[in-house]
């Protein structure tokens, strides 16, 4: 009896050791991922010469300007693209670069449109793949954010060790890695159409609600500003681009600022309006623009920064021709359970009394020779008996609270091989516990990918016999 008892705890002793020194003392794994740029940024950041203007904010930055064309048009100035991923928050960003700051900087910060970014929202575990090999950068974050950091540290050091057991990493392609960033932290691969169904993603609604930022966010906003202020930097405040058939609700962007000057201590700059984009300008969400769009909206930044500068000069970047909005490739998959649901268009908004039965459902490739492309909000909330949904790869984006309240639901299964395919929200499994399962050869795939990362402990692969 005493043996084990000294035998627990010494186990006791050693698993927070070994994952110690997985998190903490073995090489990186995650550097090739999209968040493996994040230490990139904050090394530009300190390297760079003043002055600088400093864009900070999401990825819609990192998407959304071409630096080249603004030091070619602002001479004098370094162009540091500082946007990095919305679940990190701004906050993060915010947090990262106060102590680099310079006299002569201005920095522009330009969040996204979404609670995400207008709260002091904060995901530890996406952090913690931009900390693999960095934890320098731990000093430069807040007590409580490292308190969350902790919570989720074991689960990221578990998995960092099953990658180095298994002499494996992560290795991801197209757009969504370090790789496709320039010199200045722009996305520097060529991005060049729409590539979302019907013009726009549908799980991720735009509002100019007037309630955001929250008080938090102004508040830590507030405080960053009069920082940079004491060290002879200015900090002002963009809009950023998005897609106008996302845009939903009464408000208009004009509402959204006036709320924000009553607010905020830092200018805004530009017209908000210019921001609402068409379709044809973006790329993969409402937020990120293709290449076209990119050397629009830098062209509108450039000119509101102008202004901000006295500066009476021309801007002189011709307007891009507009892209097509592309062709999405025809998938037949399985359409034996077609009659079970209601449709909008190409659109699962439900389903009907025999659906509503059923204990396993497969979404189908088409219905009445329509693709179905998209799963609404609330489609399955009356799905009191649903144990098992799949979802094929004709699926483009499933909208957050789309399984919210099927409280029988316990397997999503996605069959999907590449992730990036499908777009969800960050409330995808909202008020719903159950598990995602993804084809077990992509599972790395999903748990690193921009869309998928949040979703990491609820990543399952689907095995052989489909368990």
């Amino acid at each position: 009896m005493k043996l084990k008892s000294i035998l627990i705890a010494l186990i006791l002793l050693l698993v927070p050791a070994v994952l110690t020194v997985s998190g903490f003392v073995l090489p990186p794994v995650y550097s090739d991922t999209f968040m493996g740029e994040l230490s990139c940024k904050v090394r530009l950041l300190e390297e760079t010469p003043s002055p600088r203007i400093i864009l900070l904010g999401g990825s819609a930055v990192a998407f959304g300007v071409d630096s080249t064309l603004m030091e070619r048009e602002l001479k004098g100035f370094h162009v540091v693209n500082f946007g990095m991923y919305a679940a990190i928050g701004t906050s993060v960003m915010l947090d990262l670069s106060e102590s680099h700051l310079r006299n002569g900087d201005i920095v522009i910060v330009i969040p996204e449109q979404n609670a995400q970014t207008l709260t002091d929202s904060f995901d530890p575990s996406v952090m913690w793949q931009g900390l693999d090999g960095a934890s320098g950068l731990l000093a430069d974050l807040p007590r409580g954010k490292l308190g969350k950091l902790l919570g989720a540290f074991p689960t990221f050091a578990a998995g960092k060790l099953d990658y180095i057991l298994s002499a494996s990493r992560p290795e991801p392609t197209g757009v969504y890695r370090r790789a496709s960033f320039n010199e200045h932290g722009d996305i520097g691969v060529p991005c060049v159409q729409n590539e979302m169904p019907e013009g726009f993603d549908a799980s991720t609604p735009i509002v100019f609600d007037t309630s955001l930022p929250d008080e938090t966010f102004l508040t830590r906003l507030n405080s960053y500003a009069s920082a940079a202020r004491k060290k002879g930097a200015a900090v002002w405040y963009a809009i950023c681009p998005m897609n106008a058939l996302a845009v939903t609700g009464e408000a208009v962007p004009d509402d959204f600022c006036n709320a924000l000057y009553t607010a905020l201590e830092v200018p805004i700059i530009g017209d908000p309006n210019d921001s609402v984009m068409d379709p044809a300008w973006f790329y993969d969400t409402n937020f990120h623009l293709n290449t076209s769009g990119k050397t629009v909206y830098t062209r509108q930044l450039i000119g509101a920064i102008k202004a901000m500068l006295g500066d009476p000069s021309p801007v002189h970047i011709e307007l891009p021709q507009m892209p097509t909005l592309a062709h999405l490739p025809a998938f037949r998959g399985d359409d034996s359970d077609a009659a079970c649901f209601l449709y909008d268009g190409s659109a699962v908004i439900g389903l009907t009394e025999e659906g509503l039965e059923r204990e396993k459902l497969v979404i189908p490739s088409t219905h009445d020779g329509e693709a179905v492309l998209s799963i609404t909000r609330g489609a399955f909330s009356s799905a009191a008996h649903l144990r098992e949904l799949t979802v094929q790869p004709n699926i483009r984006t499933v909208s957050d609270g789309a399984v919210s309240g099927c409280n029988s639901l316990e397997r999503i299964v996605f069959t999907n091989d590449v992730p990036s395919s499908c777009r969800v929200g960050q409330g995808l499994l909202e008020d719903c516990e159950a598990k995602l399962y993804v084809p077990a050869a992509s599972l790395s795939a999903y748990r690193t990918d921009y869309f998928w990362s949040v979703y990491g402990s609820s990543l399952l692969p689907i095995t052989a016999d489909g368990e």
